[in-house]
């Protein structure tokens, strides 16, 4: 029985396995515009971001609701020694408010039966002084509600912004990585092809046995460089992986080359004011430092003395049944003006004195973070006039090291030179490419680096 239970066994995981791999996300030939399009729907943190906005937004239309109603009815069996009766009563309630300051409620009970009666409750307040207007809990609610959605609007903007940069440096670095990859197996064949070289020269006694070990040695550390190098970029896939937010295990064959274009970028004091026009970490602070601005004038308006307009109405029938007219004859209403004075501000001045020093902090940190974004700036601005001219010193240097090549091996064939001098060449070259290939990757990525600092949309870039 175990080879037909193992057989069983083997086609289960085959038959999972189509299914698996069917249902993955990740293309088989991944482009950098699939990679970046991918992250913008699978990034665990981007969704996050997405989520808070929703949140934010639901609660700005709470904010911005003025009323609320509620229905509902209440049934009651009272039993008293031998005697019991049913008693139900129909409720409502009506509740309002507004930005100036104004807050009403109307208690209906329309129906009443048995022990139960109807009556109707209306009240009114008016703040005339404190909690007026802008410092009336409705606006400052309205407002820190507007507040929040912008803050996670622009916190929004800038997780996509981290998304997008950071699967673009993933995605060249895996480029980067499999193109190095190649460098070092073209290493490896040429270390061999010279090593077999001078193996057949010590045969024909025309080399020396210490060319022959120096060429093997080089063989041994080209394979070895390969092997970490292949490490690295099977590394830098699964970091790919990361970045999108999904497909660990994956390995897509990356369509995209190392970058060769050398994109325009502006003058740095325009990128400068790009980047102070554009940033949202500015317009976060913006709007914390308004919200601070309303905490202390809302804790200075708590000092004065409170004025309102009051006025009610209650009225209750003395019967079951339906409500009638009656009930605005036999009930009470009241009207008038309430007025109060707070003796003890203690507490309110302690609140007052905290929200004054933290606006006062907010605008440091603010005036901080403007002189942060200019220093980023002039970072990622010397990050590319660096990268570009490192491109320039090694696209010389490969052609130097390409020249040293065909030197060395003209030395050997006038017997005038060594293995040593072939090896160093070699090991130079490989060097040189490697170096090149990392300076142009660089550039592209400092280039989206500006980009990002200077607060520019990366989802709209073309990526080709």
């Amino acid at each position: 029985m175990r080879y037909p239970l193992g057989i069983a066994m083997l086609a289960a995981v085959v038959a999972c396995t189509g299914p698996c791999r069917a249902e993955s996300k990740i293309p088989a030939n991944l482009s950098l515009a699939d990679a970046v399009s991918l992250a913008l729907g699978m990034n665990a943190n981007l969704k996050q971001a997405e989520e808070s906005k929703r949140t934010a937004l639901a609660n700005l239309r709470i904010a911005g609701y003025g009323s609320s109603f509620d229905f509902g009815t209440t049934t009651n069996l009272n039993r008293a020694g031998s005697s019991s009766d049913l008693s139900s009563l129909v409720t409502s309630s009506l509740s309002m408010e507004n930005s100036l300051g104004t807050k009403a409620s109307v208690d209906l009970s329309p129906l009443g039966l048995g022990s139960k009666y109807g009556g109707l409750g209306v009240s009114l307040r008016q703040a005339l002084r404190k909690g007026f207007g802008p410092l009336s809990s409705k606006s400052l609610a309205l407002k820190s509600a507007q507040s929040s959605a912008t803050v996670e609007s622009k916190q929004l903007f800038i997780t996509r912004q981290s998304t997008v940069q950071g699967t673009i440096e993933a995605y060249y670095g895996a480029v980067l990585a499999r193109e190095q990859v190649k460098v070092r197996e073209q290493a490896v064949t040429n270390a061999e092809k010279l090593a077999a070289e001078w193996r057949a020269k010590e045969k024909e006694q025309i080399a020396a046995g210490i060319d022959v070990t120096r060429s093997e040695i080089q063989v041994a550390q080209s394979k070895n460089a390969l092997n970490s190098q292949q490490r690295t970029a099977r590394n830098a896939i699964d970091r790919l992986m990361i970045a999108i937010g999904g497909g660990i295990g994956e390995t897509p064959q990356l369509i995209d080359s190392v970058p060769e274009a050398d994109p325009e970028v502006p003058p740095l004091a325009d990128a400068i004011k790009t980047a102070l026009d554009n940033r949202g970490e500015l317009t976060i602070y913006d709007e914390r430092l308004a919200e601070q601005e309303r905490q202390a004038e809302l804790a200075k308006d708590q000092l004065k003395p409170q004025l309102d307009l009051v006025a009610g109405f209650n009225g209750r029938r003395d019967s079951a049944g339906f409500l009638s007219r009656s009930i605005f004859n036999d009930g009470a209403l009241n009207a008038g003006v309430e007025y109060s004075v707070p003796l003890d501000r203690r507490i309110v001045q302690e609140k007052r004195d905290i929200a004054t020093r933290q606006l006062d902090v907010l605008r440091n940190l603010r005036a901080f973070q403007t002189d942060q974004i200019v220093e980023e700036v002039r970072t990622a601005y010397r990050r590319v006039e660096s990268a570009r001219a490192s491109i320039e010193i090694l696209t010389k240097n490969k052609e130097v090291a390409q020249q040293n090549i065909d030197f060395a091996n003209l030395m050997v064939a006038n017997d005038v030179g060594t293995s040593r001098d072939v090896v160093e060449a070699q090991q130079a070259l490989t060097e040189a490419d490697t170096s090149l290939l990392s300076a142009k990757t660089d550039l592209y990525l400092a280039v989206i680096d500006l980009k990002r600092v200077m607060g520019e949309d990366l989802t709209t870039m073309e990526f080709k």
